[in-house]
């Protein structure tokens, strides 16, 4: 009677442990490439600077103008204004960084924010391109019904457009970008966007019911609070991979100061490395 032979499987041996984390895919990590971490990085520091400055060149104005109740005269409008155009391409590579770093499912609500991003930028880039080059050159007195229209008090059809720009749109873009920083240490960063943002959004309260003095809230958020907010953004954009090589390198210098540690207790004849009396 004819045998099969059948064939002994032979066992592979399992993988060798190289030493190094296989890679995280997750839809929770932080992505982006070295050089748009760079961009987020480099434009939260220049807003920072930006912002600190705009807010400067208010408080000086006003201080010189001796009240608030009165519209922000040249050159401090006007420098307001300019600092305004240089902010705007800046706060959409902002926000693009953070779309292109955020986690897999962030990147719908990132998405949206670029959005608001995008329209913010282009109403207040539109809004003081023509202050800049159009108000300025016509002559109020022969324009029935400049006040209305470009006049930076309220009411005004382009400080209107301006208020949706900045409490509306910008507003809500801070909002959609919070869940891009879900990991402990941006903690700092989603508080101080839900915090700008927040405060935008309640800016509209002075438009809205006619006290303008109200709107101040959405100013402070706009400036001062979000300028305060990229300090802790510029540091989130780094990589997991850039956490785990610090952890790791704090982890080195641990050992190595606690060999340094044991050496010197070797070599002063107290092996157990402690003192005595």
């Amino acid at each position: 009677m004819p045998t099969t032979t059948v064939a002994t499987p032979v066992p592979t041996p399992p993988p060798e442990h190289t030493g190094s984390l296989p890679a995280v895919t997750s839809g929770s990590s932080w992505a982006g490439t070295p050089r748009e971490r760079a961009i987020g990085r480099w434009s939260a520091r220049a807003l920072l600077v930006l912002t600190v400055v705009y807010s400067a060149d208010f408080v000086v104005g006003f201080a010189a103008l001796g009240n608030l109740h009165d519209p922000l005269p040249d050159p401090y409008l006007a420098i307001g204004e300019a600092l305004i155009l240089v902010m705007a391409p800046i706060l959409v590579a902002l926000m693009l960084a953070i779309h292109a770093c955020a986690p897999n499912k962030a990147k719908t609500f990132t998405q949206v924010a670029l959005g608001w991003m995008l329209a913010a930028a282009a109403f207040t880039t539109t809004v003081h391109v023509v202050e800049l080059s159009v108000a300025r050159h016509v002559d109020p007195a022969s324009f029935p019904g400049y006040r209305f229209i470009f006049d930076f008090q309220w009411p005004s059809l382009l400080y209107a457009v301006d208020v949706v720009a900045w409490d509306v749109f910008f507003g809500l873009a801070l909002l959609f970008a919070v869940p891009a920083f879900r990991r402990r240490s941006d903690t700092a960063v989603r508080l101080g966007l839900i915090a700008s943002g927040s405060l935008c959004l309640l800016g509209l309260i002075g438009p809205l019911t006619n006290a303008i003095a109200w709107r101040s809230i959405g100013i402070f958020g706009y400036t001062l609070v979000f300028a305060a907010t990229c300090v802790p953004l510029a540091r989130a954009f780094r990589s997991d991979a850039d956490d785990e090589r610090a952890s790791l390198s704090r982890t080195e210098q641990a050992k190595a100061r606690t060999t340094r540690r044991s050496h010197h207790a070797v070599a002063s004849g107290d092996p157990t490395g402690a003192r005595r009396p």
